[in-house]
């Protein structure tokens, strides 16, 4: 048995997965590792693609099932482009088709019938700060966690405006404060850039859309979640930052889900096992 692992036996686990660009079939796999090692969560938290995973996961799908679903997107499942710009905001992509994959691929429909705690990071435009979404209509909350910006339009709840949440911190870790049952946090992180300090590279078709998450905005999301963690840890929490190596991907690119998916979980099971 490995260090880490050694020291999660008997613990009240919390599952917070962080954002991350088309890390859908990373997170996948890295609940595939926790599987195999019977890692049990009592609560989960996700952002962006962590939420989807995370979502996924707290409706008691298994780390198969979700893998099955995941490797059987295609882009035109969520890739609806239309006139940008909306009353609410700019983006690329409607986002009916993904919000109806939504409702598909959800075995429930609130987060009330959720089988385990789940909290969303999401921004909210208009108040211009994240927030946390854990009640209500599942689809809509996971779709305005996953909501990037200017690729998708904002999603629109009780009509406020949201972006995906990381735009403003990469990881959900606040719910766990209030959680009086949690004892332990792993995080599922995943890098921003290819071993870069500076956040997502401006290229690719639409340059303009990873700006969003460069620079300034780069360093103060990670500033953001380092002081989470620490609040965590000042609590009593203990926080394990787990980020295997990933494959990267985007919406040209699904071909390679199933080599992420397996990188995710390869390189999950070894931090976990390591002496």
């Amino acid at each position: 048995m490995g260090r880490i692992l050694e020291t999660l036996e008997n613990r009240r686990i919390g599952l917070a997965m962080a954002s991350g660009f088309f890390g859908f079939y990373h997170h996948a796999g890295v609940l595939a590792a926790f599987e195999e090692l019977g890692l049990n969560f009592v609560s989960v938290t996700g952002t962006s693609a962590g939420a989807l995973v995370a979502a996924m996961h707290a409706s008691g799908m298994n780390a198969a099932s979700i893998r099955s679903v995941l490797l059987d997107v295609r882009r035109g499942d969520f890739w609806d482009m239309h006139w940008p710009w909306t009353r609410s905001g700019f983006g690329l992509l409607k986002g009916g088709r993904f919000m109806r994959k939504l409702e598909q691929v959800f075995p429930v429909k609130d987060f009330e019938d959720l089988s385990l705690p789940l909290s969303v990071g999401v921004y909210n435009l208009d108040e211009e700060r994240s927030m946390y979404i854990s009640s209500g209509n599942l689809a809509p909350g996971v779709y305005a966690s996953c909501a990037y910006p200017f690729l998708f339009t904002p999603a629109v709840i009780n009509g406020k405006r949201y972006w995906d949440g990381g735009y403003a911190e990469k990881t959900p870790l606040i719910p766990f404060l209030e959680q009086k049952e949690i004892d332990t946090v792993i995080v599922s992180y995943l890098e921003s850039s290819k071993k870069s300090g500076t956040g997502p590279k401006n290229r690719g078709l639409f340059p303009f859309i990873s700006s969003a998450f460069a620079g300034d905005k780069y360093q103060q999301r990670h500033e953001h979640d380092r002081k989470q963690a620490e609040a965590l840890r000042e609590s009593g929490i203990e926080v394990h930052v787990l980020a295997p190596d990933r494959v990267w991907l985007g919406p040209f690119s699904l071909a390679r889900a199933a080599d992420a998916w397996e990188q995710g979980r390869s390189g999950m099971l070894e931090l976990l096992t390591a002496g």
